[in-house]
C-alpha cells in the first residue's frame, strides 16, 4: 500500500509539473546589445521585452553596446554578460558583430534599430555575418534607406514653406547613411527648385557633429542667422536641439527657425516645444511596438520552430513614428507609452498587448506566418494613438 501510495504521490507531483507554465528560465537568457541607456524609448522597451520574454519562458539581460559602436567596446560588453544559459542576442549595435558570432557560434543573432550597413554593404567590416545560419536579420529604425528618408524630409521641409535649411549628419564612420540621405535631400530639393516659383536655398555643405551638441558659434556662421529650418539626420533633440534654444536666447538666429529630425526624447520641456509653431516640428522614429518583431524571430529559432514561410535574411524598415503635427505630438505625448512613467503604464498605453500579439509568435501558434508578423509590426504608426 505505501508503495502504491508513493507511486500515486509521484505521479500526481510529475502532472502537476507538466500542468505548470515554463519558469522564467526555462527556455534561457536573451541579451539585448542597446544603444540607448536611458529615455523614454529605451525604458519601454525593457518593459516591453521583459513582459514577452515572461510570457515565453526567458530572461532578458540588457547590455549596453559602446557608444561609438566600437567593434571591440561591443564584443567586450558581450562578453562580460555571457553565460551559459544565454541563447540569443538582439543587437541595436553592428559595430564587431561578427566577432561577437564566430566567439560564440551557436547564439542565435537578429538585429533591431539600427541600419546594420556594417552587415549589409558591400565590404561592411561584419558582411561576412549573412554567411552565418545564425544570424537571422534586421528590422531597422524607420526607414532603412537613406535615400528614402532624405526624400521624407525634403517633402516636409517643401511642406511647410521653408526657403532657407541647412543639414546636420553624425560622422560617415559611423553613420554612413546619413551620408545617403543628405545627398538625397539636396537631390530631391534640386529637383524642386527646377519648377518653383521660389527656390529653397541649403545653406553650405552638411554640418558633421562627432557625437557632440551643435555649437552655437554655428549661427556666426556665413547665412546661418537666418535659417528658417535645420534639417537633423542625426539624434537632433539631442545634438541640435539645446543649441538652437540657447541661440536664440542669444538673438543669434530666427526666433521661428524650427528643426526637423529623428529620434524621441520624453524631457517635459522638450515635448512642451514640439509642434507647429514650436521649435520641433517633426520627430522620425521606428514604431514603438516594433520590437516584436525581433523577439518573435528569436523565440522561433531558438525554440526550433522557425516560420514556414521564413524567406531567410531581410534588412526590413520598421513601422514609422513620422510625427509632424501639433495633433500627433501630443497623441504621442498623452496616450503612447513615451509619455507614461512606469511600467504598468508603459504596458497598458502599447498599441498591442501579450494577447493582442501573442499569435504571431510560433512557440504559442505552430501556424503563425513570417509574413503577417512582419506586416504586423509594420503597421504600427502615431495614427494608432490618435483614435
Amino acid at each position: 500500500m505505501k508503495k502504491l501510495i508513493a507511486i500515486v504521490l509521484t505521479l500526481v507531483m510529475l502532472l502537476g509539473i507538466a500542468a505548470m507554465p515554463a519558469s522564467a528560465e526555462g527556455k534561457g537568457k536573451i541579451l539585448y546589445l542597446s544603444n540607448l541607456n536611458s529615455g523614454a524609448q529605451y525604458e519601454f522597451y525593457v518593459a516591453y521585452l521583459n513582459m514577452m520574454a515572461k510570457e515565453l519562458g526567458y530572461t532578458v539581460e540588457i547590455v549596453y553596446g559602446d557608444m561609438f559602436n566600437d567593434p571591440a567596446g561591443n564584443l567586450k560588453a558581450v562578453k562580460n554578460s555571457y553565460t551559459s544559459d544565454v541563447v540569443g542576442l538582439i543587437s541595436c549595435m553592428d559595430g564587431g558583430l561578427i566577432n561577437i558570432m564566430e566567439e560564440y557560434p551557436d547564439l542565435w543573432v537578429v538585429g533591431f534599430f539600427s541600419d546594420y550597413d556594417n552587415v549589409f554593404n558591400a565590404g561592411g567590416t561584419s558582411e561576412g555575418i549573412l554567411q552565418k545560419d545564425h544570424f537571422l536579420g534586421l528590422m531597422g529604425d524607420n526607414y532603412i534607406s537613406g535615400v528614402d528618408l532624405g526624400e521624407a524630409y525634403a517633402e516636409e521641409v517643401i511642406a511647410r514653406g521653408y526657403k532657407k535649411v541647412s543639414t546636420c549628419i553624425f560622422p560617415v564612420y559611423a553613420y554612413p547613411k546619413h551620408t545617403v540621405c543628405d545627398q538625397a535631400f539636396r537631390a530631391y530639393i534640386e529637383k524642386h527648385n527646377e519648377t518653383a516659383a521660389e527656390p529653397i536655398e541649403i545653406v553650405g555643405d552638411a554640418t558633421v557633429l562627432n557625437f557632440s551638441p551643435l555649437e552655437t558659434n554655428y549661427f556666426f556662421e556665413d547665412g546661418h542667422d537666418d535659417l528658417d529650418c535645420i534639417v537633423g539626420f542625426c539624434a537632433g533633440t539631442t545634438f541640435i536641439y539645446p543649441t538652437v534654444v540657447e541661440a536664440k536666447s542669444m538673438g543669434i538666429c530666427k526666433d521661428d527657425m524650427q528643426i526637423i529630425t529623428g529620434g524621441f526624447d520624453n524631457d517635459p520641456d522638450l515635448m512642451a516645444d514640439c509642434g507647429d509653431d514650436k521649435n520641433i516640428v517633426r520627430l522620425t522614429t521606428a514604431a514603438f511596438e516594433s520590437i516584436i518583431w525581433p523577439m518573435a524571430l528569436m523565440d522561433a529559432a531558438v525554440s526550433g520552430s522557425m516560420y514556414k514561410d521564413y524567406p531567410g535574411v531581410e534588412r526590413l524598415d520598421s513601422g514609422k513614428m513620422n510625427i509632424n503635427s501639433t495633433e500627433k505630438f501630443e497623441a504621442v505625448i498623452n496616450n503612447s507609452p513615451m509619455g507614461a512613467t512606469n511600467d504598468a503604464d508603459r504596458l497598458g498605453k502599447a498599441l498591442a498587448s501579450w494577447d493582442d500579439m501573442k499569435d504571431y509568435f510560433t512557440s504559442v501558434n505552430p501556424d503563425a506566418s513570417y509574413q503577417a508578423l512582419t506586416e504586423y509590426c509594420q503597421s504600427f504608426a502615431v495614427e494608432g494613438y490618435m483614435k
